[in-house]
């Protein structure tokens, strides 16, 4: 995969163009005509949420992939809550730092055995 590859697979992961993501919308504009169906869909969505994460620190200790479940959790929390939203964009922009240099540095030692 080259350094652009992961930056393009992220943001087409990111698209909001699709179907379900015109459904969703559809979904909250509806929502946000009645107070009590946005609080009742807050609440559900904070519940599947954090039980997402809470299963995913269990994991953590049990065989299973515990980082990813944690993350798919914030993910979740992050479609309502703007403050888990930035701490996944700052991930997001972490790791893609991280593969950059990574991959430079291959690229260096590869140069280097050559």
């Amino acid at each position: 995969m080259t350094d652009d590859g992961l930056a393009a697979e992220i943001a087409a992961g990111e698209r909001t163009d699709g179907r379900a993501h015109r459904a969703l919308a559809r979904l909250r504009a509806r929502l946000d005509g009645s107070p009590w169906l946005r609080l009742t869909y807050k609440v559900l969505v904070t519940v599947v949420g954090g039980g997402v994460v809470a299963v995913g620190i269990a994991l953590l200790v049990l065989p299973g992939p515990g980082w990813l479940v944690i993350f798919l959790g914030l993910g979740i929390l992050g479609t309502e809550f703007p403050a888990v939203r930035r701490l996944t964009d700052r991930f997001k922009a972490l790791v893609l730092r991280v593969w950059h240099r990574w991959r430079t540095r291959r690229a260096r030692r590869a140069a280097d055995t050559a």
